[in-house]
């Protein structure tokens, strides 16, 4: 749970500090790349809460996303994730703040 709770503190540091923009767009896959690579253990990944808040509070990099998408099956499939807003933001930071700790 520990390396799933720093790669939500790297997403929390990337939209903070990161624009709306498409050129932060490669910040941002680079990430999602990273955090989906880095499962080492049997955690459950928080994909959907992920991209329910970068489709949020990102628009511009979301929309660019999805059209890379076109040519990269992990984007294909990352954006076609949603959920309710306010509950993604719940779960991550209950996450974060070692709530979900068994």
């Amino acid at each position: 749970m520990n390396e799933v709770r720093s790669h939500i503190e790297k997403f929390f540091i990337l939209l903070k500090n990161y624009p709306d923009s498409v050129d932060s767009t490669f910040i941002y896959v680079r990430f999602l790349r990273s955090f989906l690579r880095g499962n080492t253990q049997k955690d459950v990944l928080p994909a959907i809460e992920i991209m329910t808040l970068l489709k949020e509070h990102k628009p511009v990099v979301f929309q660019t996303m999805k059209k890379l998408s076109e040519k990269d099956n992990m984007l294909a499939f990352l954006t076609g994730l949603s959920m309710n807003i306010q509950e993604a933001e719940n779960k991550l930071q209950a996450i974060f703040e070692n709530k979900n700790e068994k």
